[in-house]
């Protein structure tokens, strides 16, 4: 564990991280609003402002990879270490959070929004599916590097 664990900093730093996502997000947003009504020089400069709030979010993470994902808590920093945080945020998107939202805007009579989270939750699994299928190839990938790495020079060569 990380000087990080169980201190303000980390909950912050987590904080940090998720108002720079969004900022991010939005300003992409903006940028292709401000492109469709005609204004690309105010797009190029939400694009811009993006491109730095991403530089801020890496920052961030790469502090809290000290301790784990802001979302999972799992280990992140090496491939394989992100794409299992990746497949269990993504799973519990499509499992728990989306069925909920959809549920709460179906109950509230807004079917247009709750139809809108049930399709968010099919991409969430297509999407679980896709990083498990990495995972996979990358774990394949990774035991013949070892296999090619163990065997002795020049054998199975001819």
């Amino acid at each position: 564990m990380d000087e990080l664990h169980g201190l303000r900093t980390h909950e912050t730093l987590k904080q940090a991280f998720r108002a720079e996502a969004g900022t991010v997000l939005r300003y992409l947003y903006f940028a292709r609003i401000a492109d469709i009504e005609g204004f690309p020089d105010r797009a190029q400069l939400f694009r811009d402002l993006a491109e730095s709030g991403v530089c801020n979010a890496h920052g961030h993470l790469d502090f809290l990879k000290r301790i784990g994902d802001p979302d999972t808590d799992l280990p992140i920093g090496e491939t394989d270490q992100n794409l299992i945080a990746a497949i269990s945020s993504t799973t519990l998107e499509h499992t728990e959070l989306y069925p909920l939202l959809a549920q709460t805007a179906s109950s509230e009579g807004l079917l247009d929004i709750a139809n809108w989270f049930e399709t968010m939750a099919k991409t969430k699994k297509a999407h679980e599916e896709k990083l498990k299928k990495s995972l996979a190839l990358l774990d394949l990938a990774l035991q013949n590097e070892k296999a090619l790495a163990s065997e002795p020079a020049g054998a199975g060569r001819s």
